[in-house]
């Protein structure tokens, strides 16, 4: 069977569809994946897959550049011929579904992977963007078409928008993870980590609460609040916490921060800003708490998956998406959206005993709700084929 994997960005399948691409080339299936070249062209090459690159101008709402979009899909599927067609974020879901349907010959499989800014923000243009995606979507996707939602939020408001029909609409949790590479770490490791750590920032770690915020420098994320409860607690607790945000400055993305108004924010709130980390989990396993007080529309952000797996207590918002990795007072705390205060408030009630108790706990809610064998079985059956040997046991 072939299989032709849609997104607009490679970075996208790499890091979040790599479980997904891996079992199907194990299990002997051709995977094509049609993306925008983001540097992880090789990566995907290297998982077995056949890459090919096609511009997607992920914030264009241009009509012309859509037009080339749709018509390129359409000219690489025709040439592909593909079994299966599985598009992933809104772009690709419209643009991809569509093609597929005009090449014809191919079963659709759609995952929003979080409704995003356009489900957020309140002005005239963004209302209008909204209007228009879910109308796309109400048009241009076939009724008997999949399509997967990582939180049930999403899902109820695409189905109340009527988006798309409740028969259609699966519930996954997340783009899940591999729990056999994200072994709970033991005290060793996290002493290692957390010493590369004190080397990068010049900050003795040894006996501070290492909050680490991973997102991109984009207000969505709760950039703001985060560092300015990083001021707060450092003026509060002299030497009690260290504030380390890694991520990328995304300048396509609306409202995102230049790379000089983020050092800024670091230099004048107390924050170690290290840059976009390909190791993010080396920084995750010498973390103490992740923190993530976001008011994106997110799916299941990948960064608290991999918190969980690695048994890290979290501070979140009770935004849909994110509410799904923590049970309050549990393994973690909730905080307001757009209050740097509750984030102060929730980072400390983390103890040391809070801390240890956390660990099993987020490391179970993980394998419970976000173990990728589960949603490999799921996918594999939309597209009508066995579930993989890994995930029949």
């Amino acid at each position: 069977m072939k299989v032709v994997l849609v997104c607009n960005t490679d970075g996208a399948l790499a890091n979040f569809r790599a479980p997904l691409i891996r079992a199907l080339v194990a299990a002997g299936h051709e995977v094509v994946t049609i993306s925008g070249s983001g540097g992880y062209i090789d990566t995907l090459r290297a998982m077995g897959a056949r890459p090919i690159v096609v511009e997607f101008s992920r914030h264009s709402a241009a009509p012309l550049r859509n037009l080339g979009l749709l018509r390129d899909l359409l000219r690489l599927l025709r040439q592909e011929r593909p079994d299966v067609v599985h598009c992933f974020t809104h772009k690709a879901v419209i643009f991809g579904s569509l093609a597929a349907r005009l090449a014809g010959g191919s079963k659709i499989v759609a995952t929003v992977t979080g409704l995003g800014t356009l489900f957020v923000r309140g002005d005239a243009k963004t209302r209008l963007l909204k209007t228009l995606l879910v109308w796309q979507y109400r048009l241009l996707l076939r009724p008997d078409q999949p399509v997967l939602f990582q939180n049930p939020d999403d899902l109820q408001e695409m189905v109340s928008l009527r988006a798309v029909r409740r028969k259609q609409a699966v519930l996954t949790y997340g783009s899940g993870i591999d729990l056999a590479e994200y072994a709970l770490p033991d005290a060793r490791s996290v002493a290692e980590a957390r010493q590369q750590l004190a080397q990068e920032t010049g900050q003795d770690m040894s006996n501070r609460i290492i909050a680490l915020f991973p997102a991109r420098g984009v207000p969505e994320k709760g950039f703001k609040e985060f560092y300015a409860a990083a001021r707060t607690l450092s003026e509060r607790f002299p030497g009690r916490f260290a504030f380390v945000h890694i991520g990328l400055i995304d300048t396509e993305a609306s409202g995102a921060l230049s790379a000089e108004e983020v050092r800024a924010n670091a230099l004048a709130q107390g924050v170690h800003y290290l840059g976009y980390k390909i190791n993010a989990r080396d920084y995750m396993t010498a973390a103490d708490v992740v923190v993530l007080p976001s008011y994106y529309r997110e799916g299941v952000p990948r960064s608290l998956i991999e918190a969980l797996a690695l048994g890290k207590c979290l501070v979140t918002t009770d935004m849909p998406g994110c509410r799904e990795t923590l049970i309050d007072g549990w393994n973690g705390f909730l905080c307001g959206t757009r209050d740097a205060a509750s984030v102060v408030s929730a980072l400390e009630r983390i103890d040391a005993d809070f801390r240890e108790t956390a660990r099993p706990r987020s490391r179970q809610l993980c394998e419970d709700r976000f173990d990728v064998r589960r949603l490999n079985a799921l996918t594999f059956g939309l597209y009508g084929l066995p579930a993989p040997e890994a995930a029949q046991g």
